[in-house]
């Protein structure tokens, strides 16, 4: 009884075992080497990239320009909602918005708000309160200055 176990014991081994074809000397499937090739070369254009941005990047400055979304009415008076987009190819820090209500060439009245920072190629929003109607007058929104981070 107990040989017998033991038989049944090593014919499940031998079953379960994955048996290998050609003793672990085959050669890789063509898909293989093209996918391998595919991937060195993917890797290869990324690292030349890279070089290529860090060898021949030149450092621009920030160009920033503040546009006018919307202006709301509010319980002290009103907001001018601006978006202050920065089209260069360097951060902005530190960014100083000036908003100015003009009549006959007179500035009425003045706001101002600092942005943190505005990346490259992007923007912030932000908005500037106001006591009188920006509607009823000129509005005029600049950047006034920023720092390099």
């Amino acid at each position: 009884m107990k040989q017998r176990r033991q038989r049944s014991m090593k014919n499940r081994a031998a079953r379960q075992t994955p048996k290998r074809h050609g003793g672990g000397n085959e050669k890789p499937h063509t898909l293989e080497w093209v996918a391998g090739g595919l991937s060195a070369v993917v890797v290869l254009a990324l690292v030349g990239f890279i070089l290529y941005q860090a060898i021949n990047a030149t450092a621009t400055k920030p160009n920033l320009r503040v546009l006018v979304e919307q202006v709301e009415v509010t319980d002290n008076g009103y907001r001018v909602n601006f978006r202050a987009v920065n089209r260069g190819g360097a951060t902005a820090a530190g960014v100083e918005i000036e908003g100015r209500i003009e009549h006959d060439g007179e500035t009425i009245e003045t706001s101002r708000v600092t942005l943190d920072y505005i990346p490259p190629h992007s923007g912030q929003q932000g908005g500037l309160l106001f006591s009188q109607d920006p509607k009823r007058y000129r509005l005029r929104l600049a950047a006034k200055g920023y720092t390099d981070p």
